[in-house]
C-alpha cells in the first residue's frame, strides 16, 4: 500500500521542527514530568484490548528515558526501536533485567543487558524502516508539536504491517486555555490545537481504518504563577515559527504574573492549569483491488424469450 501525504499547512498557526528539537534536548535532561509519565501509563492501560500482529514497536513520541520501561514491559518480547532528534541512552527495563537475572543463574558468567539508544532522526524525517515490517507504533505527547502530523502518520501506516496498528496521545483544543489571555497581553502567538476529531478524519486520508479516539480533562493546579509557566515550559514550551526571539522583560513578567494571579481559586487558594488530553488508535487494514470484471452466475443467466 502506498503511503499518501498531506499538506504541512495542517495548522492555523505554523510549528517549528527546529525549535522543538532544541527545546526537546533540553528537556530530558530534567527530571521526568509527571503527566508524560501518566499518560504514557494511560496509554499502556488502554492498549491492554489491542493485539497487533506479530512484529517489532517503533516508538516515535515524545521521548524521555524515565517513562520508556513501562512500555517497555508493555511489548516485552517485541522488538522496540526508539527515534528521537537526537540519540540518547534508553535504561535497560526491568523485565529485561529479571530475565538476564534467570539466565545468568543457569549460565555463570552471562553479562548483564546493556542500555540501548534512541536511534537520531530528524522530526518529520522519513523512518529508516522497511515498509510493511512493523506491528505497532507508540507515540505519546507528540503530534501537536509537529509541523506535519499528516507526514508522521504516512509513515506509520507506510511502516505498518496489514492488521498492525498505531497508539497515540496530544494535546487537545482545551489545553491550557488560562494562558491564551495571557499570550495575547504579551504579543506572543499561542498553539492552535486539533480537535480529536480533526485528529480521526486525518488518520482516515491516510488510509487508517475506522480510527478510535478518546479525550479526557486534566486540571493541574499551582500554588504559585512562577511554577505553572515552569511546568508548562517543561510540558510544551513556545516552538512556534512566530514565537518572538529573546527574553522577556520585568515588566512584561509583572504583567504575566497579575494575569495568573486573578485565576486564583479564591476557596482552594491555587492557580487552575487544563490539560485537554486526546487519545486515538487505528489500524492498517489492507483494503483489496477494485478492478472492472463483474462475475455473474450461469443460473441468473435467461434465455431470450422464444428460443429453445
Amino acid at each position: 500500500m502506498a503511503s499518501r501525504t498531506m499538506s504541512s499547512q495542517f495548522w492555523k498557526i505554523s510549528r517549528s521542527n527546529t525549535a522543538l528539537a532544541h527545546q526537546w534536548s533540553r528537556r530530558i535532561a530534567k527530571p521526568l514530568p509527571f503527566i508524560l509519565e501518566e499518560v504514557n501509563q494511560r496509554m499502556v492501560n488502554r492498549a491492554q484490548i489491542m493485539r497487533p500482529v506479530e512484529g517489532g514497536v517503533v516508538h516515535q513520541g515524545w521521548l524521555h528515558p524515565g517513562a520508556l520501561p513501562n512500555v517497555k514491559t508493555l511489548f516485552a518480547g517485541r522488538e522496540l526501536a526508539v527515534f528521537a532528534p537526537k540519540a540518547v541512552t534508553l535504561p535497560v527495563a526491568q523485565i529485561d533485567q529479571a530475565a538476564a537475572s534467570f539466565l545468568a543463574k543457569l549460565w555463570p558468567g552471562r553479562g548483564a543487558p546493556k542500555p540501548s539508544s534512541a536511534i537520531a532522526l530528524p522530526i518529520n524525517a522519513p523512518l529508516p524502516v522497511s515498509t510493511e515490517s512493523q506491528a505497532m507504533v507508540w507515540s505519546p505527547l507528540w503530534l501537536h508539536a509537529v509541523a506535519d502530523p499528516g507526514q508522521y502518520m504516512a509513515e506509520w501506516l507506510r511502516v505498518l504491517k496489514p492488521e498492525g496498528g498505531v497508539f497515540f496521545s496530544c494535546f487537545g483544543p482545551d489545553t491550557a486555555r488560562e494562558l491564551q489571555g495571557l499570550a495575547q497581553t504579551l504579543g506572543e502567538p499561542f498553539p492552535d490545537f486539533a480537535d480529536m476529531h480533526d485528529l480521526g478524519d486525518l488518520m482516515s486520508k491516510q488510509g487508517f481504518s475506522d480510527p478510535v479516539m478518546e479525550m479526557e480533562k486534566l486540571t493541574l493546579t499551582y500554588s504559585s504563577p512562577a511554577k505553572l509557566l515552569e511546568d508548562w515550559r517543561a510540558l510544551c514550551g513556545n516552538h512556534l515559527e512566530s514565537r518572538q526571539k529573546g527574553l522577556k522583560t520585568p515588566r512584561q513578567l509583572a504583567v504575566a504574573t497579575c494575569q495568573l494571579e486573578a485565576l486564583r481559586n479564591p476557596e482552594t487558594g491555587r492557580i487552575p492549569l487544563t490539560l485537554e488530553l486526546v487519545y486515538g488508535h487505528a489500524w492498517k487494514v489492507e483494503r483489496k483491488t477494485k478492478t472492472d470484471i463483474a462475475t455473474v452466475k450461469i443460473s441468473d443467466i435467461k434465455g431470450r424469450k422464444g428460443l429453445k
